[in-house]
């Protein structure tokens, strides 16, 4: 997004048309074509938002762009802390308003909606806040704060970058946004300032003191590679990177993408009835998945992706209810169970954070056990740890130590849903040939986003379920 708000502010303060600010963009930066070709894209779409945004608020059709972020600073018990907005802004004639920029749409029932926790921080925070004076922000130093001029009115509008799509998310009064922030925001941000936990995730990588951190356990050569540049590695990124490169770089750059077109019929199932599961799994207090947890209706729960047969669905429905046959809850504490829990780990030889999410983070009686769920017709027969590298790299977690209790070590799980039933398989964690086999997988998998064997892109085979096609300069020649 910073590529896209520095052409707007080309526009907007430079008055610049969308052609000339590309140009000018384009010349100072020298950005990937790539990330031009959407950058372009994204200006005209937000420019054809323009008149709908206007058209929402008739008594004051222009508003004036703001140069400077809006902040303010409030007293905690004893400390001052400080929120600022993150945005477009503009105002005119009292009316204070701030546009968040999606990559995707905003319009329809599969819009991605910023939380309204989010909104509720977002209309408080602007009814309150100030310019905030001088350069970028310095961490170090609290906010230099302009003077408070009192706006009349406070709106908080979605704009989508795909199509030009529009979602006024709030459009009232100060008082009215500050109520809101009370009712909505303040509580889950006191929960957030008294919690004084490590919360390790993908944004580790771009902290300096993750070699450091209490929360990030070091484990040296864990990818089996070395690295220079600090990055963040998964599975999920790795296998992206196996596909084709650009299509990892196109992830890393926030490009948005086609899901659609990156799911199988397989793909979908698979997501719903994890999903599926996965609410079930984080009801409190925690009981164990029965037969009777699926879908009152199948054709209701996967109306959105099952297809006109109906096939996919009712295998969804029996794979979940296949699950109460293996689900390990039974007994469990609320403490003990973890779903789509990250763990994080930091190898300062491949100088990398990895991020593992894991479908179900459990402690019982032994210690704590990952199981990792798969679906699938029928039950995996060749290398499990080449086929679901999320094993591999479980195997060498445990044998660092990652989430050891008392020396036991993390155990690690395999449940298969299919078509002829579960089945479930717990790997060797201290086998030689495990281990080994385990290492392979991972560092097949890593080796090349290190050392750059591949670069660049890989079009062909790989641009059928590649949700970058409509960006990517090498796809399109493909294509033609």
């Amino acid at each position: 997004m910073s590529a896209l708000h520095a052409v707007l502010d080309l526009i907007e303060f430079d008055q610049l048309s969308g052609d000339a600010a590309i140009r000018r963009w384009t010349e100072k930066s020298d950005p990937d074509p790539t990330l031009a070709r959407w950058a372009a894209q994204a200006v005209r779409a937000i420019q054809e938002a323009e008149p709908k945004i206007a058209a929402t608020r008739p008594d004051t059709p222009v508003l004036e762009p703001v140069s400077r972020s809006w902040g303010r600073q409030r007293l905690n018990a004893e400390d001052v802390y400080e929120e600022a907005v993150v945005g477009r802004r503009y105002e005119a004639d009292g009316i204070r308003e701030l546009r968040l920029l999606s990559t995707n749409s905003v319009a329809g029932a599969a819009r991605e909606r910023t939380d309204d926790a989010e909104i509720a921080f977002l209309v408080g925070v602007t009814a309150g806040a100030r310019p905030i004076l001088g350069g970028r922000w310095d961490h170090q130093r609290r906010f230099s704060l302009g003077r408070f001029t009192a706006p009349e009115r406070i709106r908080v509008v979605e704009v989508g970058c795909a199509d030009g799509s529009i979602d006024v998310r709030f459009d009232g009064s100060p008082a009215e946004a500050l109520r809101l922030y009370e009712d909505e925001a303040a509580g889950p941000l006191a929960e957030l300032l008294a919690d004084d936990s490590y919360r390790p995730g993908y944004d580790c990588a771009k902290c300096l003191l993750v070699e450091s951190c209490p929360g990030v356990p070091s484990v040296p050569g864990l990818l089996g590679v070395t690295g220079d540049t600090r990055r963040t590695w998964s599975v999920t990124s790795g296998r992206e990177h196996q596909k084709c490169p650009d299509r990892y770089r196109f992830g890393e750059m926030f490009l948005p993408r086609e899901r659609a077109a990156e799911d199988s019929d397989g793909t979908r199932r698979g997501r719903a009835v994890h999903s599926w599961i996965a609410q079930r799994h984080d009801r409190r207090p925690i009981q164990a998945c029965r037969a009777s947890d699926v879908p009152a209706s199948s054709e209701t729960w996967s109306a959105g992706w099952a297809g006109r047969d109906g096939i996919e669905a009712r295998l969804g429905v029996q794979m979940i209810g296949d699950h109460a046959l293996v689900c390990p809850l039974a007994g469990l504490a609320g403490d003990t169970v973890r779903t789509e829990h990250l763990v994080v780990a930091f190898d300062p030889v491949a100088n990398a954070v990895i991020v593992a999410k894991t479908d179900l983070l459990y402690r019982d009686d032994h210690g704590w056990v990952l199981r990792e769920i798969k679906t699938a017709r029928s039950p995996e027969t060749g290398d499990l740890l080449t086929k679901y590298p999320q094993l591999a790299l479980a195997v060498l977690l445990s044998e660092a130590g990652v989430l050891a209790e008392e020396g036991a070590p993390l155990r690690v799980e395999l449940e298969e849903l299919t078509g002829s039933g579960p089945v479930l398989a717990t790997l060797d964690v201290s086998s030689d040939a495990v281990l080994a086999a385990a290492r392979r997988a991972v560092n097949r998998l890593a080796g090349p986003m290190f050392t750059m064997e591949t670069s660049g892109p890989n079009p062909g085979k790989a641009c059928a379920d590649c949700g970058f096609v409509r960006w990517c300069p090498a796809a399109r020649k493909t294509a033609a």
